[in-house]
């Protein structure tokens, strides 16, 4: 066999061999990111970067949202691994890790800041927390609907 023959071969070989590999890395690439992000319904979030009204003491936590009994349930997660219900009640029946329903005595909800003016006037309770809407909003554009 002539050395042009054998060169042709072993240039079209390389070329399959280089087809099959980068077939199969693709192929490995797309499964390991299915299986590395299996739960499309939870982001996490943070103050920084968080666009509306952020209301937790925590710097950053996971929101998840869930189709539980035609509902979608938003939750979050906490770095320290608790779990609240942001907009369902306890009654709730959750095949999850146990959560609790976010309330007022949670020191995870952050207080709305109140100046001297307002509690003068009566404006403001208290105890009153700063809106988890813009949270719900933006858990809610996670639920899947299967």
């Amino acid at each position: 066999m002539s050395t042009l023959k054998r060169n042709i071969i072993i240039t079209i070989m390389i070329m399959i061999i280089t087809v099959l590999i980068a077939t199969a890395i693709t192929l490995i690439i797309v499964n390991v990111s299915a299986i590395s992000d299996p739960y499309k319904n939870e982001l996490g979030f943070d103050q920084s970067t968080f666009v509306g009204q952020w209301p937790f003491t925590a710097e950053s936590v996971v929101i998840r949202c869930d189709d539980i009994d035609d509902k979608s349930i938003v939750s979050i997660t906490t770095l320290s691994g608790e779990r609240y219900m942001l907009n369902a009640d306890s009654n709730t029946d959750i095949d999850k890790p146990p959560m609790k329903t976010l309330s007022t005595k949670d020191t995870i909800w952050r207080d709305t800041e109140t100046d001297t003016e307002t509690d003068k006037n009566y404006l403001s309770p208290a105890d009153a927390k700063v809106s988890t809407d813009d949270i719900i909003d933006a858990g809610l554009k996670l639920c899947t609907k299967t």
